[in-house]
C-alpha cells in the first residue's frame, strides 16, 4: 500500500510539474510576440526626441540635468517633487555673433 501512495505521490508531483513548465513556455511566447510586433516600441524612428547631455546631482534625490529636445539644449532643475525649468542654452554659433 505504501508503494501505491509514492507512486500516486510521484505521479501528481510530474503533472504539477509539467504543466508549470507549459504555461512559464507561454508566457515567455506571449513576451516575445509582444517585443516582436513592437507593442513595446517607444517611437516609430527608434530614437527619442529627448537626450540627457549631462547631469550634476546636487543631493541623493536633487540634480541639474542639460536635455535635448528637438535640437533645443534646456536646462532643468529636477526634485522628487517637481521638475523646474532652468534656462534655454544658447549654441556655440549663436554666442559667436
Amino acid at each position: 500500500m505504501n508503494g501505491a501512495l509514492e507512486v500516486n505521490l510521484l505521479s501528481t508531483g510530474l503533472k504539477t510539474a509539467g504543466m508549470l513548465l507549459i504555461v512559464l513556455a507561454l508566457l515567455i511566447g506571449v513576451l516575445f510576440i509582444m517585443k516582436r510586433f513592437s507593442f513595446f516600441q517607444r517611437e516609430s524612428g527608434g530614437e527619442l526626441p529627448i537626450r540627457v547631455l549631462s547631469t550634476k546631482h546636487l543631493s541623493p534625490k536633487e540634480r541639474i540635468e542639460v536635455i535635448e529636445i528637438s535640437g533645443e539644449k534646456i536646462v532643468v532643475g529636477i526634485s522628487p517633487n517637481n521638475i523646474t525649468f532652468l534656462t534655454k542654452l544658447k549654441d556655440s554659433d549663436e554666442q559667436n555673433e
